[in-house]
């Protein structure tokens, strides 16, 4: 193969892994940004009419967004949002979609709440850089942090305070939830 034919390939790759990179130092840069109460910052990670979507509500533009995370920042005295796995795919040079999990520990009042998330995420790439036109959480859990070892099993594990418990979000929800065991095995006894 001569070099003429691996640069093109070999571009395009490289581009790929910078636009992944971009993608992913847009997400830390989101958690530190929410840590530090930096509204700014949050909002201009976002296109102009981005969609943020949690607990079935959809907020649509700054304007929308903008109040949800002002509410959020004064619940939250002490935030550490942790993200771990971030899995993104291209779409083309301009959209892409990704998938990260991450952990929460949050302080409201009294009570220190531990959390497990997942954004699914669509991001556009614009002139001020690769933005968010839509993220979307969904919870494993959200527990007091002295209830974790009594709550964890239950799919009830949503708990913030002051709130009625809910079904988690996700795993049982996966459509391969109850499917590991095959069609042969007759289940837990």
């Amino acid at each position: 193969m001569t070099t003429s034919a691996r640069t093109e390939p070999d571009a395009t790759a490289l581009a790929r892994l910078i636009a992944k990179d971009e993608i992913r130092d847009l997400a830390g840069r989101y958690a530190l940004a929410v840590d530090d109460h930096d509204i700014e910052s949050v909002l201009s990670m976002f296109v102009e009419d981005g969609v943020f979507e949690v607990a079935g509500r959809q907020l649509r533009g700054h304007n929308e967004i903008r109040p949800f995370y002002v509410d959020s920042m004064d619940r939250y005295h002490t935030m550490l949002h942790t993200p771990e796995i971030h899995l993104v795919t291209l779409v083309d040079d301009t959209n892409a979609t990704g998938i990260m999990t991450g952990h929460a520990e949050l302080a409201v009042h009294d009570t220190l709440m531990m959390t497990a998330f997942r954004y699914h995420d669509r991001y556009a790439r614009t002139e001020n850089g690769w933005l968010f036109q839509r993220r979307s959480v969904s919870f494993m859990y959200a527990l007091p942090f002295e209830s974790m070892s009594s709550s964890f099993r239950s799919t009830k594990r949503i708990r913030w305070p002051q709130t009625r418990y809910s079904e988690a979000d996700y795993p049982e929800s996966a459509s391969t939830w109850n499917t590991y065991r095959g069609t042969e095995s007759p289940g837990p006894r």
